[in-house]
């Protein structure tokens, strides 16, 4: 049971500083996963742990400590990295309430010896600024030093291909070079919803029970062996190729109502540092097993839900704080979206009244401040595909990086002025780049209300082959089971359809991607989309099969593999009849998929050396 909340008045700064002179002789520890030579390794979790002020969860420790570690790498680059309280050091598993450890965590991509220094502050909401507040107590000015070597991970784990970062471009990029494709699980949004997570009330028997099977000895747990049903749920989805994962990380008075960092629903300034504990547990798992984490920092039904219980105002203190505690507890994971908030635009009054223009702005810009790589930076539409009233504003805005796209599945029977889901990505990929800063554009949620008889063939065709050859990235709505805490195998066929997307563009297209152009006039046919290099890589796909017609016209003197690939079963590609072609036509047959040539398939032409 959490301890007693310390009563607002110790937040006057005389506390503060009789707490200081209290406090013990200072000491940093250096943690995380090392080498055999006891360097620390590249690109995995570093924590650096410090004894600081003896504090509670109550709103003078978040409000009023501000801590902040600037990591200085081997070529002199800085990264100033904002610190957290971590209570006991350990709060995942003893569940702790109070004690003096204070944290930074940070992952490296240098190889060789890095050094930090810490600037801890005390004042009145200081946490809410970036700079100025009381130094001199705590673990202010420490110095140190570290040394990071290889890391030794390979396969799905993000950490074999470093930090994920917006780039200028319509895709993301690793620091090994290898462009991300996302085609994750956009829900159900309740995941953080867990009934072994700390202070998640009314989800006890919320154990995602299905998926317990599916976690291995050598996963990790927190408390008394708790957590197994969510982190076998990551490796059940990984399995399939699903690759990132969207979640409510504060739905008070929302859809779920019982996701949330803090103590309680309306407690918006004590956090619960036990149960974020366990979500980095959490957050690590998707790292080791390749999925993005996707953090939805809002909802429609509280979207204005700090300013309105903090006094009113443009941009509220605690929201400030939100986003700080958030990034410095999660913000070294390898792939990250930070998004501003689910239909963000849709109408309402009090905790519904819509963000503004400057507000949507002003969020984003914080969050970029706050954040010491290139992370994502998105917003959501909504309700039921309405984009302008929110991202023709937002165009050539640098801070924010792409749009979250609410559509619908199929073009509704009334009347919507919408396109599909394959021209809305289109639209906005050129829109964007057209402003001078290209998007990463993304249907996160192609709504749909009763499920279609053919849910997983009309998802692989009209949003995830539907995006990908626009140029977009993707994410799965499960319907109604939104808010649901479900069986994630009653969707397996649509999982799947997404992992063979996923597993095909990120193995065969990581490094190409980003040079390719939508450009579906060289399919040659109706129904039928096309991306291309010119002259070096060509990729169509057939949404109804039969002949494929393609136009070489700029690739004169050209020679290409061709090769098919099957969108419905995946495996390895299958050489084309022909096997190769000679470009500088504009129709150019190049024949019927080897079998089931009336289904959808997938054509790679590459330029042959």
């Amino acid at each position: 049971m959490k301890s007693p909340r310390l009563p607002r008045s110790s937040t006057s700064r005389l506390a503060f500083l009789l707490l200081a002179s209290s406090l013990p002789a200072l000491s940093a520890i250096v943690d995380g996963e090392k080498n055999a030579d006891g360097s620390l390794k590249k690109w995995h979790r570093i924590e650096l742990v410090f004894d600081g002020p003896e504090v509670d969860e109550s709103p003078a420790t978040f409000r009023n400590h501000r801590l902040d570690v600037t990591f200085t790498s081997p070529s002199g680059k800085k990264y100033k990295v904002p610190g957290f309280f971590d209570a006991d050091g350990d709060p995942a598993n003893s569940s702790a309430t109070r004690g003096n450890k204070w944290k930074a965590r940070f992952a490296g991509g240098e190889e060789g010896e890095w050094s930090y220094t810490t600037n801890f502050v005390i004042g009145e909401n200081v946490a809410a600024t970036l700079s100025g507040g009381e130094g001199g107590t705590g673990p202010d000015g420490e110095k140190g030093s570290f040394r990071i070597g290889a890391q030794d991970k390979a396969g799905r784990d993000f950490r074999a291909k470093g930090k994920l970062e917006y780039v200028g471009g319509h895709y993301l990029r690793f620091a090994d070079g290898d462009h991300f494709i996302k085609l994750a699980a956009n829900s159900p949004e309740v995941l953080l919803e867990y009934g072994e997570f700390d202070g998640t009330p009314g989800h006890e028997k919320d154990l995602y029970t299905p998926n317990i099977a599916d976690w291995k000895p050598g996963d990790p747990t927190w408390g008394d062996g708790k957590g197994k049903g969510i982190i076998g749920l990551i490796n059940y989805l990984s399995g399939l190729g699903v690759n990132g994962h969207y979640f409510l990380c504060m739905n008070a008075y929302g859809d779920g109502k019982e996701a949330w960092p803090w103590t309680g629903a309306d407690d918006i300034d004590v956090y619960d540092v036990s149960k974020l504990a366990q979500w980095e547990i959490l957050f690590t798992h998707f790292d080791r097993m390749g999925l993005m984490v996707h953090f939805q920092l809002s909802e429609s039904e509280n979207t204005n839900y700090f300013e309105a219980k903090d006094g009113g105002g443009a941009f509220a203190d605690t929201r400030k704080i939100f986003y700080r505690e958030m990034v410095a507890r999660f913000g070294h994971h390898m792939a990250i979206t930070w998004n501003i908030g689910e239909e963000n635009q849709a109408p309402g009054d009090g905790f519904e009244k819509p963000n503004t223009h400057a507000q949507r702005k002003e969020f984003a810009s914080w969050i970029r401040k706050l954040t010491y790589y290139e992370d994502h930076i998105s917003v959501h539409n909504g309700p039921g595909g309405v984009f302008d009233d929110i991202f023709p504003q937002l165009l050539g805005f640098e801070d924010i990086t792409g749009p979250s796209l609410q559509t619908y599945l199929i073009k509704p029977k009334r009347k919507v002025d919408m396109l599909s889901n394959h021209d809305e990505v289109r639209k906005w990929r050129d829109l964007s780049a057209e402003a001078g800063h290209p998007w990463v554009v993304a249907v996160d949620e192609p709504w749909w209300g009763k499920r279609p008889a053919t849910l997983a063939e009309t998802i692989r065709k009209e949003v995830v082959w539907g995006s990908i050859l626009a140029g977009g990235h993707m994410e799965f709505y499960t319907g109604k089971d939104d808010v649901k805490h479900i069986d994630y195998r009653s969707y397996e066929d649509c999982w799947k359809a997404m992992g063979i997307a996923a597993e095909f563009m990120n193995r065969q297209l990581a490094k190409e991607i980003a040079e390719m152009k939508p450009n579906d006039a060289l399919a040659i046919g109706n129904d039928n989309w096309a991306m291309a290099n010119d002259g070096s890589i060509y990729l169509v796909y057939l949404k109804n099969g039969g002949e494929a017609v393609v136009d070489l016209s700029s690739a004169a003197d050209r020679t290409f593999s061709v090769q098919w690939f099957n969108p419905r079963t995946g495996g390895a590609l299958a050489d084309g009849t022909p096997e190769t072609v000679v470009g500088g036509e504009d129709r150019i047959s190049l024949g019927k998929a080897p079998d089931d040539d009336e289904q959808d398939w997938v054509l790679l032409l590459r330029a042959l050396k």
